[in-house]
């Protein structure tokens, strides 16, 4: 964030004291244990614990008391099961002191010859925790006060674990506090990184410091050699130390003072003194300017939602001469212009500030997204027709990633320029990565919309490293681009000190957008709020965090709602209160990637994921905790069926530009729970199913350990997708399955999906991908081929070291129009060979959006 700073001017600067400070021992909530709530995003297992098994050992992100909490299971068959353990080393803690343990556990069925939830010594010698057990128990909270046994080098070690067990037990938010002031004050976690000292700039932006009241807020975070009390904050700018003044720190919340600077860019120098020493333990220089913030008359600003506020609506009249009008931009963002009108005039021209035109006769739709600077702006209407409106909004910036590439199962059809013009650009103002090239660029860019690359954060790499990777990047060098975004970083790994410094030195002469890829929610202090802020002060102050908001179905659309309010809702309230209005500089960026066998957040067959989506854009669009969101959008365009990606941008468009409220879905009928048909994944064996098998055990339940992950591509899913059914091929008359679906509406589109497979296959690791021999009967209905296909995933010949991937599935997909309101779906497997033993799952049938 370096820029040519101004060095001429000199300021006395004086450094105020507030509170704001917290201990570098521990997360928030006082726990000495890192991730203590397994609140992994992505990961298969959280990232600080390491378990013995992959077996018999399981993670479970909704599994806790009362579904909000994740899980960790240890699952045995006795003495052939072994020691099973999870486990978080290299606590530094101090022995004679009082600690507590506490967490939940749940058993079913449990037995073991020594187990529980217990903190040990190096070598585990000793040991104390909770090792009293029940067969079987509810989620029950548990705790155990002790007074710390010594251990060598004064180290330490968490496990939850069970020697031979049988049955299950699980366990959920594990704590361990230090009780007492010394243990507090001298216990250490992992996370030797936030001990450290860091002044961490808070609020405002370090290159937007208001002119009219130019103050700066640190905070002082981390342990220093000596109390705080004995250390001075000394600051200055230009390099001129000398002129600075000197006061006590107290409480970590330091007050910068800035009267008297010309507007313009400078480099300030901050320290932290010994006081009779005049030793530093630490330094840091900042790139700031002193900026006029224009004043903002808001009056005639109107929000629609928490995304878009309404600037202009403007009625225009039928004539040759220009009309202009005044509006107020609320915030440096994205505007959405249009002109209403059924025929313009060949004469038509919108321009803003007297630019060139932004609107004619020959743009798509009369409208157009452009980026404007905070304050008033003028935009003229030359050329109107009669029954015109003028209309200009707030809105926020919209993401796409990645645009004008083709979806793996080329059945959809090509994702190209003619695709996107027609499905996507009613609603993006920005594309990441993909395909923007030739006349697609230009006209991209003749629309005044972005094109971010991508530069992958190697974790091994040390600040200096990365900060000249970054620089040497296409994001940052070649002209098509605007920026990078960093893919990708988590608040589960210590590679965020290492970003976060690379990000505040980083050389960005251009003021290139830098955009910052994060998993997860913010929960150490000064880690994390170093980290953030390093992000939103990139680029001048344009920085942006992109949360990656990849929501996982629930059973029922109210535990649903509760899992987005907790998984997006909560990070949102978290990153504002770690950084002041940080929603201005955040990207809630959701997972539009249903695309079985790929990659799918579709998991449930049972939830049409198209209302789910709709759910997730509901939610940022009428909760006040996203008021002033700079950014949303999606990632995993090309991991998206057609449908979904058409309707992804329908709900950026009805939220993100026209400002709505209500749920989309409503509009169109589709539903969480369509109730079409029941026990698609077969989770609940052969029920609601009509079984007319050749044989006896021809059509059987089966379970298939990793097939839903690995074959399908259900992503995160835990087990689901494991359970199938299994059709074995006899001489003779076929295996037939049926099952009637209800409610239909006649004339309606619906979508037919499910998934066939070899069993022999998928266990042996086989790879031998073909048409399966499972084919189904919509008798009556009328099969639109066009959007029908069976795709034959062939990926893989030699994936020797994932081995778990080989076995190959068919997707089907039948987009039928009903005839009527009941519809027989019967599956057979006549074109199967004799021998064979064919497995069916995710049997989905929703509503298609035509």
């Amino acid at each position: 964030m370096m820029r040519l700073l101004r060095s001429t001017a000199v300021a006395v600067l004086l450094c105020g004291v507030g509170v704001g400070a917290a201990s570098a021992a521990a997360t928030q909530d006082g726990n000495l244990l890192i991730d203590g709530r397994f609140d992994t995003d992505q990961p298969d297992f959280p990232e600080f614990w390491s378990r013995s098994s992959t077996t018999n050992i399981v993670y479970d992100r909704t599994g806790g008391p009362e579904g909000k909490l994740a899980a960790i299971g240890l699952r045995g068959e006795g003495p052939t099961t072994g020691t099973l353990s999870v486990r978080q080393l290299d606590l530094a803690l101090v022995a004679g002191e009082p600690y507590k343990l506490s967490g939940y556990i749940r058993t079913q069925g449990f037995q073991s010859r020594s187990a529980g939830l217990i903190l040990h010594n190096a070598g585990w010698v000793s040991s104390s925790g909770i090792t009293k057990l029940p067969a079987d128990s509810d989620w029950t909270y548990v705790e155990r006060t002790f007074t710390l046994f010594p251990s060598t080098d004064n180290r330490y070690g968490v496990a939850m674990y069970a020697i031979d067990p049988v049955g299950e037990i699980y366990f959920a938010d594990v704590k361990l506090e230090a009780l007492s002031a010394q243990g507090r004050a001298n216990s250490r976690s992992q996370w030797t990184s936030i001990a450290s000292p860091k002044l961490v700039p808070i609020a405002p932006l370090l290159n937007r410091i208001p002119h009219d009241d130019p103050r700066l807020t640190f905070r002082l975070f981390g342990s220093l050699p000596a109390p705080r009390e004995a250390y001075d904050c000394v600051v200055a700018v230009g390099g001129q130390s000398q002129a600075a003044r000197t006061l006590p720190i107290k409480d970590g919340e330091i007050r910068v003072r800035l009267e008297g600077l010309p507007r313009g860019d400078y480099s300030l120098e901050a320290a932290i003194r010994h006081r009779e020493t005049q030793q530093a333990v630490l330094r840091r220089t900042f790139a700031i300017s002193i900026v006029d913030i224009p004043a903002v008359d808001s009056s005639g600003v109107k929000p629609l939602n928490s995304l878009v506020s309404e600037l202009l609506d403007q009625p225009l009249r039928k004539t040759s001469e220009d009309q202009t009008f005044s509006f107020v931009n609320p915030r440096d963002g994205w505007i959405f212009v249009a002109v209403t009108t059924e025929v313009a005039a060949p004469e038509l021209a919108v321009r803003i500030d007297d630019g060139q035109p932004v609107i004619t006769a020959a743009t798509d739709r009369h409208e157009a997204f452009r980026e404007l600077a905070r304050g008033g702006h003028r935009i003229t209407v030359g050329g109107s027709s009669a029954d015109a409106r003028l209309i200009v909004r707030s809105i926020p910036e919209i993401f796409d990633y990645p645009p004008c590439t083709n979806s793996f199962v080329r059945e959809n059809g090509p994702y190209d320029w003619a695709f996107t013009k027609q499905h996507i650009l009613p609603a993006v103002t920005t594309f990441n990565g993909g395909n923007l090239r030739g006349d697609a660029l230009i006209e991209a860019q003749t629309r005044g919309l972005k094109w971010l690359a991508s530069y992958n954060v190697e974790h091994a790499d040390d600040a200096d490293t990365m900060r000249q990777k970054m620089e040497r990047h296409a994001g940052m060098t070649q002209p098509q681009y605007a920026g990078f975004t960093s893919d990708e970083l988590f608040f589960g790994r210590s590679t965020l000190a290492t970003y976060a410094a690379a990000l505040w030195g980083l050389n960005n002469p251009d003021d290139r957008l830098v955009y910052t890829w994060i998993v997860g929610q913010p929960s150490i202090v000064s880690l994390h709020t170093d980290f953030m802020s390093a992000c939103l002060n990139a680029s001048r102050g344009r920085g942006r965090l992109l949360f990656e908001a990849y929501c996982h179905p629930q059973a029922d659309e109210a535990t649903a709602a509760r899992h987005l309010d907790q998984k997006v809702g909560e990070t949102m309230r978290k990153f504002n209160a770690f950084v002041p209005n940080a929603a201005a500089g955040t990207g809630i960026i959701f997972g539009s990637f249903n695309q079985i066998p790929i990659i799918s957040l579709e998991h449930n067959p049972a939830v049409d994921f198209k209302y789910y989506l709709d759910m997730q854009v509901n939610l940022i669009a009428n909760s006040p905790d996203f008021a002033g969101l700079a950014t949303t959008g999606y990632w995993g365009t090309y991991y998206g069926d057609e449908e979904l990606v058409r309707w992804s941008f329908k709900l950026m468009r009805h939220y993100a530009v026209e400002g709505r409220k209500e749920m989309l879905s409503h509009q169109y009928g589709f539903k969480y729970l369509p109730g079409f048909l029941a026990n698609g994944d077969f989770a609940d064996g052969l029920n609601e199913w009509t079984v007319s098998a050749a044989a006896k055990d021809a059509i059987r339940p089966a379970a298939v350990a990793g097939y839903g992950k690995n074959c399908q591509g259900r992503w995160g899913a835990g087990s689901a997708g494991d359970t199938v059914c299994v059709l074995a091929r006899q001489d003779g008359q076929p295996n037939r399955l049926s099952q009637i679906a209800h409610g239909l509406q006649v004339g309606k589109a619906y979508c037919l999906q499910f998934v066939t497979a070899d069993l022999n296959d998928v266990v042996q690791h086989k790879h031998n991908p073909r048409r399966y021999g499972i084919d189904v009967e919509l008798e009556g209905a009328e099969v639109l081929a066009a959007r029908s296909f069976v795709h034959v995933d062939r990926r893989g010949r030699h994936r020797t070291q994932d081995p778990d991937h080989l076995g190959k599935i068919n997707l089907h997909r039948l987009v039928f129009r009903a005839k009527s309101a009941t519809q027989s779906v019967v599956f057979h497997d006549t074109a199967a060979v004799p021998g064979e033993e064919l497995i069916l799952n995710f049997v989905q049938l929703k509503p298609y959006l035509e």
